[in-house]
């Protein structure tokens, strides 16, 4: 080497200069017994001593006082003196008193002949490596207690094979294993039988190999062989090189949330159930406007199908289908109508809507996070009937012309703007005989064809309404005179007098009409019907098929008859009614048969009063029934007294005959007058049983089981059917007067007697003619096999106190002919 390159460094002294430098590491020499020889770099900055402050003082100050205390420094020592080097790690100190974790290695240093000469010292700071590794260690412990103290979830692990290898308090309570029962055995345990069969436990295992991850959720068991539903997690664990370690595994039990579910889902089903199946349509938009739910109904109401009404649709889409893409400024007007409603409102909001000819009702509710939910109702035939029973209200259901409240109506709107009409009140003459005869369908197809008739002659302007019955009124706008109001009604009566064919049968009634003209008779609605009806009855009087017109002072008739109903009510109560016999003789064998009973009034105010004239207004009035009550206990109580066993005949009234009680009341008669039931014959009108032909056959059968006769009044004059002969249980027929007056007059009449009589005889039925005045009718009428007669000529009736007298004075002349002094 040449001399320029300077001489060369000792070994002994680089050695010194490296250590010197060294930063990483406290390298330092210690003598003998402890005391610090050198410092280097390292252990200046690492303990804060600059060399002049160190050198000569003992290591130890670098302990804790608590290792000084324990005398660790000298153990130090003594095991490197002893083994050749002490390694281990502590708590040291700075000059400033502060902590460092250090990894400390002292190595005993010998000369060549192996004395001691003292020891090197290498001291590292490991503060960071330490608490890194103490805070591992927490994260573990706390992770592991973590583990074992979650409740909810069974965590445990399985080996690769799945072998349980430990278990927590989750998988204890959950599953109700103690860790020593369950840890080595296989995790197919938990699974049902079913599971077993499937090879669920290994697919399991293998999925979570295959795929990082195995999630399922089913039933397991319990130790105590109970089920639960389970979630279950299994993730398989490796380590860095990839070698399978085993496995973790998570199950949760939600068996209770599984039940929740279930329970829902069945309310949900059972809600889709009555959204497919109820009778209105729903819908719900959402606050952007867009169809959120909708039920099959709804689609059905208003014609679209799924495609046109899917969910998502827009208000706006759907209105463009209900109304066509062509409307679109009707659209808009109607969609921001429909949610200014909506929003002006916390109520619901009703509408309607015609959708292909059916009302559909809509209910609109706004919902308070935006959009409206909407029901809908068909309510077609709701509105129907509505407009139905609004014109049943207005209308009569028989005619469907106006009733009485809307002619009404009509006509106080016509008189209140002091315009000028006439009122036509009609009533049909002869219908009740129609409606009784042929029955109610064919008196209802009447009262139409007379509807249409009498609407066919008036003008537009002109109403005709059914006020009840066979009332009418007429309404003929315009008409102030009553001579032209008279002209259109006698035209009425011509037309309604012209015959109709109903059910095929030719039928033939009248008209009487009474009117008022306006303002001449009154302007008040009430009063034009009022005087009208007033004229209508003047009219009847007159012989019907007529008109006649208001006169004022009619009222005073209309007053007559309240007065005679008020004096009728009273005579019932104050005995002024008494009974007058009529005798029924048979000629042929010159015998009395019986005697008919006859109602008579003697009024300490009127005097004496035809029967004609109240007996129909006590039949109209509902006062004949007890009137008839009445007369059968007076009839029966006197005829008990007559004798030879001599009949007493009472007529039963139509009302009274359909009363429910007419039996019993009968018998009570019987039973206090004594008079035996074969003694009392009652007489009865076909009117009044064309009504209920098995009510009447029911009634009259229970009357000839007590023994009581029964006979036909007026026969000839009604329908006179010859079933009545055949299936009612009549022992008499009575011919009306009317043929008897007719006999000498008429051919036919005799003809009509002469077929009765030959009838009823072939039957076994008595017959009677009524009404006899006359020696040539006695003659026609034993000629025509008739011999049973009453009438005038046989003797008018006569007072209850005179019959035992008539009895004797017929019975004392008889002589082969009635003497005309027992006429007088």
């Amino acid at each position: 080497m040449s001399s320029s390159a300077g001489a060369e460094v000792p070994h002994d002294t680089l050695y010194r200069l490296l250590v010197q430098e060294v930063t990483e590491y406290a390298i330092y020499m210690l003598t003998a017994d402890g005391i610090v020889a050198s410092w280097n770099a390292g252990a200046e900055r690492f303990k804060g001593y600059r060399a002049a402050e160190i050198l000569g003082r003992s290591f130890a100050e670098f302990h804790t006082p608590e290792d000084r205390a324990a005398g660790l420094p000298q153990q130090a020592l003594a095991t490197a003196r002893a083994e050749g080097k002490f390694e281990g790690e502590g708590w040291r100190l700075r000059k400033d008193g502060s902590r460092f974790r250090a990894h400390v290695v002292i190595d005993a240093v010998h000369d060549t002949s192996g004395r001691l000469l003292g020891f090197a010292k290498i001291t590292r700071d490991i503060t960071a490596q330490h608490e890194a590794e103490r805070r591992s260690t927490e994260s573990e412990r706390a992770f592991r207690l973590l583990v074992q103290g979650v409740t909810d979830y069974a965590i445990y692990m399985l080996d690769p094979r799945g072998m349980v290898s430990n278990w927590n308090d989750g998988a204890e309570r959950l599953k109700g294993y103690a860790a020593a029962e369950i840890v080595g055995r296989h995790f197919s345990v938990f699974h049902t039988a079913e599971d077993l069969d499937a090879g669920s436990p290994q697919q399991a295992l293998a999925t979570a190999l295959a795929v990082g991850k195995f999630e399922d959720e089913g039933w397991r068991l319990r130790k105590d062989g109970s089920r639960f539903w389970a979630h279950v997690v299994l993730d398989p664990i490796e380590d860095v090189d990839g070698t399978l370690l085993g496995f973790t595994k998570i199950t949760r039990d939600l068996t209770e949330q599984r039940e929740q579910s279930t329970r829902l889902q069945r309310i949900t089903d059972k809600l889709d159930l009555a959204l497919a199946n109820m009778s209105q349509g729903l819908c719900l938009f959402d606050a952007d406007e867009r169809l959120a739910l909708c039920n099959r109904r709804f689609r059905e109401m208003l014609r679209l199908d799924e495609a046109a009404a899917h969910i998502g649709s827009t208000f706006t889409q759907l209105l463009s289908r209900l109304h066509g893409p062509g409307a679109r400024g009707a659209i808009r007007r109607i969609r921001e109508e429909h949610l200014a409603s909506l929003a002006g409102t916390h109520h619901t909001v009703a509408e309607e809507m015609i959708r292909e000819g059916r009302t559909i009702a809509m209910s609109h509710r706004a919902l308070p996070g935006g959009g409206w939910v909407t029901t809908m109702d068909d309510i077609t035939e709701r509105r129907q009937i509505e407009r139905r029973i609004v014109h049943l209200a207005h209308h009569d259901g028989l005619t469907e012309l106006p009733n009485r409240a809307s002619f009404r109506a009509r006509l106080d709107a016509e008189t209140s703007t002091e315009g000028s009409c006439a009122v036509l009140y009609l009533d049909l003459d002869r219908f009740k005989p129609v409606n009784d005869t042929l029955g109610h369908p064919a008196g209802d197809a009447l009262l139409r064809a007379v509807a249409e008739r009498v609407q066919g002659l008036l003008r537009p302007q002109d109403v005709v309404a059914r006020l009840g019955g066979d009332e009418f009124a007429v309404m003929l706008g315009g008409c102030a005179r009553a001579t032209e109001a008279g002209t259109v009604a006698d035209r009425l009566i011509r037309e309604i007098g012209r015959p109709f064919v109903v059910s095929g049968l030719q039928v033939l009634i009248g008209a009487s009409i009474g009117l008022a003209v306006a303002p001449l008779d009154g302007t008040d609605p009430d009063i034009l019907l009022r005087n009208a009806d007033l004229a209508l009855y003047q009219a009847k009087q007159a012989g019907r098929g007529c008109h006649r017109a208001y006169v004022a002072g009619m009222e005073r008739v209309m007053q007559e008859r309240l007065e005679l109903e008020q004096d009728l009510r009273r005579a019932l109560c104050n005995n002024e009614f008494l009974l007058h016999y009529q005798p029924v003789v048979d000629l042929e064998r010159d015998h009395i048969n019986g005697f008919e009973a006859l109602l008579r009034w003697d009024s300490p105010v009127r005097g004496r009063v035809s029967p004609g004239e109240f007996i129909p207004l006590a039949e109209e009035i509902g006062l004949m029934p007890e009137i008839g009550d009445w007369i059968m206990r007076t009839a029966c109580r006197e005829a008990a007294a007559w004798p030879d066993g001599l009949k007493v005949s009472v007529n039963l009234s139509p009302t009274q005959f359909r009363a429910p009680h007419l039996v019993g009341d009968i018998q009570a008669a019987l039973a206090e007058s004594g008079l035996p039931p074969h003694r009392l014959e009652l007489e009865i009108t076909e009117t009044a049983m064309i009504d209920d032909m098995e009510m009447a056959k029911t009634t009259l059968h229970r009357l000839r089981d007590l023994g009581i006769d029964i006979a036909m009044d007026d026969f000839g004059t009604g329908y006179s059917s010859l079933s009545f002969l055949r299936s009612l249980p009549f022992t008499r027929i009575k011919i009306d007067r009317s043929f008897v007056q007719d006999l000498g007059v008429k051919p036919e009449a005799a003809a009509i007697v002469r077929a009765v009589t030959g009838l009823c005889g072939s039957l076994g039925v008595a017959t009677t003619a009524e009404g006899v005045e006359t020696e040539s009718q006695i003659a026609m009428l034993r000629a025509e096999g008739c011999p049973e007669v009453q009438g005038f000529l046989i003797s008018r009736p006569c007072p209850a106190g005179e019959v035992h007298n008539w009895i004797a004075d017929f019975r004392s002349s008889r002589s082969g002919r009635v003497p005309a002094a027992l006429s007088a």
